[in-house]
């Protein structure tokens, strides 16, 4: 039997770059996606010496879902694909423009849509296969400063959430991986508004705030040669828990990942179930009273006259 086929985006470096790698020594066929091939052969020279594809494919672009779809007939169909290019972009909300918004969920949303319905079609006639998210904690908590990025995160996981129920009749399972903060190169490639570029990524207003703060931290990291103590995720391990769920099989829809992204989740958990505590009372309140109830709008049935719905 042939190897299962794994297509990567984004395989260059940080998530991707450590799956390409441990997926090729585990014996699989590997196409991992970049903007430019020549890069990635210098900053993964190991991928294809040990058998894996570049392709020179950009999810992000417009002509992605013709692409991707050709790559699927020509390598037979994927086992598996991976979601994982993508940036975040960092910035307040009334600090950040239309065609910002517009990019980040051009990349973010609609690149990981089109992959998606590129090598669906081969799954089905297969009757397997998986398709991976690669996601973040920013998909489920919104922070400050982050609400385009989380925006496109949580529209994303929204369509695999759905997804995961509309394919598994085929076979086709999704899994959602939301990372917390690992030890990648992710933070240097963070954009902001580029209209508050001189004055630190905001306006004037949004000074000594949240968002401010958030974009300092966020400037601090990519500009630091090493990551700091309190970056703690480490990639190698998050690529051998992805691979040994797609591989064993897996019985959940998300897999957070990292010490960070687990709090966070328990905390958000606990935020929602306090939410509906207080409110519990008010909703539970809005069914029409049984004594009360009016007849509902008469109905033309054809054949039938007219009734009461």
């Amino acid at each position: 039997m042939s190897p299962k086929t794994w297509l990567i985006t984004g395989a260059s470096s940080g998530f991707g770059k450590s799956l390409a790698l441990q997926a090729l020594a585990a014996g699989f066929k590997v196409l991992g996606t970049t903007r430019d091939i020549r890069k990635a052969q210098s900053q993964v020279p190991d991928f294809a010496t040990r058998g894996g594809i570049w392709l020179e494919l950009d999810p992000g672009s417009d002509d992605a879902f013709e692409q991707f779809s050709k790559v699927s007939r020509e390598h037979g169909g994927m086992d598996v694909l991976v979601n994982n290019a993508g940036y975040a972009f960092i910035g307040g909300v009334e600090d950040t423009s239309e065609e910002e918004v517009q990019s980040q969920m051009n990349v973010n949303f609609y690149g990981p849509l089109r992959t998606i319905k590129a090598c669906l079609p081969a799954m089905r006639t297969k009757g397997s296969g998986n398709i991976v998210l690669i996601s973040s904690g920013a998909g489920f908590i919104a922070r400050p400063g982050r609400s385009t990025y989380s925006a496109s995160k949580f529209a994303i996981e929204a369509v695999h959430e759905s997804l995961s129920h509309e394919v598994k009749p085929f076979g086709i399972k999704v899994l959602i991986v939301e990372p917390g903060a690992f030890r990648t190169p992710f933070a240097a490639r963070i954009r902001s508004p580029a209209q508050h570029e001189g004055t630190g990524g905001s306006c004037e207003a949004y000074k000594d705030t949240p968002v401010a703060a958030m974009l300092d931290s966020m400037r601090a990291a990519a500009a630091m040669d090493e990551l700091p103590p309190s970056v703690k995720g480490d990639p190698e391990k998050a690529a051998a828990a992805i691979i040994s769920a797609v591989v064993d099989g897996h019985d959940y829809l998300r897999l957070p990942l990292g010490s960070d992204c687990v709090a966070a989740l328990e905390g958000k958990i606990g935020e929602l179930q306090s939410d509906l505590e207080k409110t519990r009372a008010v909703g539970l309140s809005m069914d029409v009273d049984q004594q009360h109830r009016s007849p509902g709008p008469k109905v033309n049935i054809p054949g039938k006259g007219v009734s009461q719905d």
